[in-house]
């Protein structure tokens, strides 16, 4: 039997165990979302399964995907429970889709960023209209969520978004993680309406690299990813929020900190 000596013969594309991928366009706005989908094994629990909507999908939903099905092997070690994780990425293959991101995780221009007020921003209540009215509804067509434990994820940027999801939304999620989120964006909007929301208040998970505050005079200072979380996790402690918790990983920076800040939050949520 002849046999190919092409030295890709041999190599097949790698799809991943329990994942599928679409294309959807948001019915308001227009805009194209790869949407990435991870569903347990087996017939969901009494109610559904839990669900975990990660943003930027195209960079993290792979990899949390990956994390959930390691760490819900062994829950009676982990804590962790199989849940469903729903990646929201832009159309496209590219990691990142900067003007999209700009665009979609902001609820206006920032309050002092001028090179970052050059893109379209604006989008956020579109995006979160999407994922609440036409996202979650569509994926409850493939698979049982159980609505009192869905959790919101998002770094960055789309860490922003999230808290700005729990100041519009707050009962939209069970729970809230934001990975070193942009809160230079516009602090302010963040931190004065938290004390307005009503209790119980949901759980908001906050981490951060600790190499990411960067020391005074230095480029962006001014944005004290640090400081910023800490007046974040201050300012929801006296609200009376009971379950917050913020995490300052070791020797992790902005980009690093991703993969283990969101299997913390796996356990967290």
């Amino acid at each position: 039997m002849a046999t190919s000596s092409h030295p890709d013969s041999h190599w097949k594309p790698l799809v991943a165990p329990r994942t599928r991928s679409r294309t959807v366009v948001a019915e308001a706005s227009g805009h194209s979302y790869r949407i990435s989908l991870c569903v347990p094994e087996g017939p969901p629990p009494e109610g559904g399964f839990a669900s975990l909507v990660v943003l930027d999908g195209g960079a993290l939903f792979q990899s949390v995907a990956d994390a959930e099905r390691r760490l819900s092997h062994r829950p009676e070690a982990t804590g962790v429970t199989p849940r469903v994780i729903i990646g929201v990425g832009h159309d496209g293959d590219a990691l990142y889709h900067p003007g999209q991101r700009f665009r979609d995780f902001t609820p206006g221009p920032a309050v002092a960023d001028d090179e970052a007020n050059r893109h379209e921003t604006g989008g956020a209540d579109a995006l979160l209209a999407f994922l609440m009215d036409q996202l979650l509804p569509l994926v409850e067509q493939t698979v049982s969520l159980a609505p009192t434990r869905r959790a919101l994820i998002g770094h960055s940027l789309a860490g922003y978004f999230t808290l700005y999801a729990l100041i519009q939304r707050p009962d939209a999620f069970a729970t809230y993680g934001a990975i070193s989120p942009s809160l230079w964006w516009n602090p302010a909007l963040i931190l004065e309406a938290i004390a307005a929301l009503p209790r119980p208040a949901p759980g908001l998970y906050l981490a951060a690299g600790a190499l990411e505050q960067a020391p005074a005079g230095a480029p962006r200072a001014d944005r004290r990813m640090i400081g910023a979380l800490t007046d974040l996790k201050a300012a929801t402690d006296a609200a009376g929020w009971t379950d917050t918790a913020l995490t300052v990983f070791p020797d992790e920076n902005h980009a690093s900190v991703v993969l283990p800040a969101a299997q913390r939050f796996l356990k967290f949520a």
